[in-house]
């Protein structure tokens, strides 16, 4: 049995107005939001493997910080859909592929990095 956690990070931040970049990649205290959020989960001992919704085109960008800060749980980094709901379908079709019948799901938002261990 595996535990796995889906860090949706598809969306643009469009209710933020006008900015160059979405979100969860920009920079606080010297690292992107989705970095924090990242960390957090691939920290805590019950989390095996980190599967990551982003656009396409953030692909490269959210490969890299993976690198750079060596989040080692990451098992894939899958397009995500036009909305929050296609984004999760997305995530569970490729799980449906590749996990176990008694595997755990969790689905998280990358612009939430201020979640406890505990929860």
């Amino acid at each position: 049995m595996g535990n796995y956690a889906v860090i949706l990070a598809g969306g643009t931040g469009s209710r933020m107005g006008n900015v160059d970049c979405p979100k969860q990649f920009i920079e606080v205290y010297g690292k992107p939001i989705i970095v924090y959020t990242l960390e957090t989960f691939s920290m805590h001992p019950e989390i095996d493997k980190i599967v990551i919704v982003s656009l396409k085109e953030w692909h490269d960008d959210v490969k890299a910080l993976v690198r750079k800060f060596e989040i080692n749980k990451v098992a894939a980094i899958i397009e995500g859909g036009e909305t929050r709901q296609l984004s999760v379908y997305a995530a569970i079709q490729y799980l449906n592929e590749n996990i176990e019948k008694d595997d755990i799901v969790l689905v998280h938002d990358a612009v939430r990095p201020l979640i406890s261990q505990k929860i």
